[in-house]
């Protein structure tokens, strides 16, 4: 699998926070890639709504330690979440 074929199914769940803090699966999800900008990776990336991803409540709205502190989250636990989705996407 090449790293354009992890995101295009990363793209394809719900969103971690909608479903995890609030309980509704929320498709049509932007690839947030987590960590700072000078270690972007394509395999370290979080499913995120747009309102959570660019949103007044989002990562880029509140910024990153201000969105893990709101949402009592950290970029491990997106990773995390994301990875579980993934592994129940095969079955």
């Amino acid at each position: 699998m090449t790293a354009s074929d992890y995101l295009e199914r990363v793209a394809g769940l719900p969103c971690v926070i909608c479903l995890h803090k609030i309980g509704v699966k929320v498709y049509g999800v932007d690839v947030h890639h987590v960590g700072d900008a000078s270690d972007r990776d394509d395999w370290a990336v979080a499913s995120l709504c747009l309102e959570h991803h660019r949103g007044a409540t989002g990562v880029h709205g509140l910024h990153r330690r201000g969105f893990h502190r709101f949402w009592k989250t950290t970029d491990i636990m997106l990773l995390a979440w994301t990875t579980e989705l993934l592994s129940k996407e095969r079955g």
